[in-house]
Order: C-alpha cells, then sequence, then structure tokens
C-alpha cells in the first residue's frame, strides 16, 4: 500500500512539471561535469540517460519555443503546450507521422492523455536531430539545450518513480495534405493542386512544385507557394502524368550554426482519361527537275507538299551559283516552274529552291539539290 501511495504521489508531482519551469531543472553545469567524469560513462548512442549539453542557460525560450519557432523562423519566445497544441497540431499543420519525414517530438506525462491525445497532458517538446528518428535536441525548462536520445525525458529525474516503458511521445511530420482536386481533368482547361495546410506564412516553410520531364511536354504548371495551376495540351496522351511537391523547412538555427533542416516529398498522379487531338504532320517539301537545260530544251521542276494544312502556295527562287555578286531572284510560283535559255555561249550554273506556305502559315524551304547547269542566261518560260 505504501509503495501505490508513492506511486500516485509522484505521478500527481508529474503532472504539474512543465518544459517551461526552470525551478525544477538540475544545474546542468554540474550535471554535465558528473555524466563526464563517471568512470563507467558509455557514448551518447549507447546510453539514453546521457546527454550533451550544447549551449548552457537562456530564459528568452523555453522547449516549445525550441520546437516550433526557434528552429523554424530563428525567433525565440516561450510558448504553453496550449499554445503549440492549437496553432500546429489541432490546426492540422503537423501530423502524427513515425516515418523519416518526422521531425518534432512530444511528450505526455500520463497515459490517459497520452491514450486520448489531450493537451493537458503534454508538457515537453523536442525537434528531431537525425533522419533514424532516435536523437533529439531538447531545451530543459528556460535552462541548458540538450542533444539527447529520444528516450530520454528529463522531467522524470524530478521524481522518485521510474519512466513508463513507452516514454509516452508521438512523433509529427509537416502535413502535406492536398485539398479536394479534379481526379478526371480535361485537356485544355487549367485545374489546381493545393496544401489544405499551408505553413509558408505560420513557419516560413518553401514549397515547389515540379512535373516530370517526360511530362513537361503536355502538361503546364504555374505554382505559387502552397498551390500550382496545371493544364494539359490539346495532344496530351492518354495515361499517368506525375506531380511533385517538395516542402522545405526547419531551417532555423537553433544556436551558432546548427540546424536541422527537412525536406518532404509528395507525388501525386494523375490519370488523363480521353483520346488527345492528333498532332499536326509538320510541313514538309521535295523538288525535282532538271539538272541539265540547252538552247533547245526547256527546264521543267516541280514541287510536292506535305503535311501542314493544304493547300499550299509556291514560290521559286534562282541564283547564279558563281558569281558572287548574284543573289536569288523570285521566277514563278505554283508547284511547276519551266525554265529555257535562248544562247549557247557557255555554261552557267545555278541554284534553285522552292519556298512553299502552307493555308496555317507555315513555310518550308525546300532546295535543289543538284546544282543546275546551262548553256546561257535561264529565264522563265510560259507553256
Amino acid at each position: 500500500m505504501k509503495k501505490l501511495k508513492l506511486l500516485m504521489m509522484s505521478c500527481f508531482i508529474l503532472t504539474f512539471i512543465s518544459c517551461s519551469n526552470e525551478n525544477n531543472e538540475e544545474n546542468p553545469v554540474e550535471l554535465a561535469a558528473t555524466k563526464s567524469t563517471a568512470s563507467t560513462q558509455k557514448i551518447l548512442a549507447e546510453d539514453c540517460s546521457s546527454k550533451t549539453l550544447v549551449v548552457s542557460s537562456d530564459a528568452s525560450y523555453n522547449c516549445f519555443g525550441l520546437a516550433f519557432l526557434l528552429s523554424e523562423k530563428e525567433e525565440k519566445d516561450v510558448l504553453q503546450n496550449d499554445e503549440i497544441y492549437n496553432q500546429f497540431i489541432s490546426s492540422g499543420i503537423f501530423v502524427e507521422d513515425n516515418s523519416s519525414n518526422a521531425s518534432k517530438v512530444l511528450y505526455w506525462n500520463n497515459q490517459e492523455d497520452f491514450d486520448a491525445k489531450r493537451l493537458q497532458g503534454v508538457d515537453h517538446a523536442a525537434i528531431l536531430a537525425d533522419a533514424g528518428g532516435n536523437m533529439v535536441y531538447s531545451k530543459q525548462g528556460l535552462t541548458g539545450l540538450y542533444k539527447n536520445c529520444i528516450n530520454y525525458y528529463y522531467l522524470w529525474e524530478n521524481i522518485s518513480s521510474p519512466p513508463p516503458p513507452n516514454y509516452l511521445y508521438r512523433k509529427y511530420a509537416l502535413n502535406l495534405e492536398l485539398n479536394p482536386y479534379e481526379t478526371n481533368p480535361q485537356r485544355n482547361v487549367p485545374f489546381t493542386l493545393s496544401l489544405a495546410h499551408d505553413a509558408s506564412l505560420l513557419l516560413e516553410a518553401s514549397y515547389t512544385w515540379e512535373v516530370a520531364a517526360a511530362d513537361a511536354a503536355y502538361l503546364q504548371i504555374a505554382s505559387s507557394g502552397g498551390s500550382c495551376t496545371l493544364k494539359f495540351s490539346e495532344y496530351a496522351p492518354k495515361r499517368g502524368y506525375t506531380i511533385t511537391l517538395k516542402a522545405k523547412h526547419q531551417r532555423g538555427r537553433i544556436y551558432d550554426q546548427i540546424s536541422v533542416p527537412k525536406e518532404l516529398t509528395k507525388r501525386v498522379t494523375i490519370n488523363l482519361q480521353g483520346d488527345p487531338t492528333p498532332l499536326p504532320v509538320p510541313l514538309t517539301a521535295s523538288v525535282t527537275g532538271s539538272t541539265y537545260v540547252t538552247k533547245t530544251s526547256i527546264g521543267s521542276w516541280v514541287a510536292t507538299a506535305s503535311g501542314g494544312t493544304a493547300p499550299y502556295s509556291y514560290y521559286w527562287w534562282l541564283k547564279r551559283q558563281q558569281d558572287p555578286d548574284s543573289f536569288y531572284l523570285q521566277v514563278g510560283t505554283g508547284s511547276n516552274l519551266y525554265l529555257s535559255t535562248n544562247t549557247s555561249v557557255k555554261s552557267t550554273y545555278y541554284n534553285l529552291y522552292v519556298r512553299v506556305v502552307d493555308a496555317a502559315g507555315q513555310s518550308f524551304i525546300a532546295p535543289m539539290s543538284q546544282v543546275i547547269q546551262s548553256t546561257g542566261p535561264l529565264v522563265p518560260f510560259d507553256l
């Protein structure tokens, strides 16, 4: 019966201990000296009853101020458990998460409140110091800042009863839940993805939205903080498209150059349905025809266009090859061209090309693949 009374008294005392109450603290200097001089002292990773002093007494912030202000915005302030619970937990900014995304730890002082997730039992907070989630930075009241194992809970040093076996803590991560969004988007119709709990103002968290390189040709994205606007092109194939959200927070320096930045990633796949508009066939053209023209013959050339948007317009251009002062002159229109020469004085060489323009305004230049030789100057010939 005596043991039961002592245990109940110990639990009652613990309920009123807060991380902002420095009167119940051990002297951090004396404690550090005791820990470091003990002959049986184990390294921190092996002994979770040990702790490493990072900063000595600083009454300008407490454990809640460390976890939710100093580590995020480099602001020192003393916060109470109801303030942090209402602003950051009940509001949904942080969500319980035991994965590597977790960055915060809240400790409860009794099993009943812990099981019910009641804020009345929250009396300590810390930030995770490693990716494995085993070490934390912990502000002990208004005194020292320590690095210690997550299972070490300094308030248990102030009572005679041993700590509970599960240490009554929960891990939390920045919430990347999205608001309801369009799951059956239409081509050429914008739609939006947005965070249900945007922490860009409250915690100075930063967000970036990206589409995969293979999707960028068909999916336009314009992002701003906790939201982005997307639009599929009319040619986007029917398949899945991935949008990646990256969030960065907890970048504040808690002391000197010490910070524990956290980056989280969320991927969303949108399945685009329906058949796209067929991709337009690009305009192209080619030229075939005479390579040698004499006084007794007529040179003829034919341009053939395809793709683009019919009908097509044709413009022929001719230039003397060996004359450095020569320039291209337009010598005809239409898909067929006829040229002749009236002399047989000496060989003359020409370059010929046709410029094709389709109904949509696209153009394509098709040169004659071979130099044209004639026995004299070439001039247009009307059949």
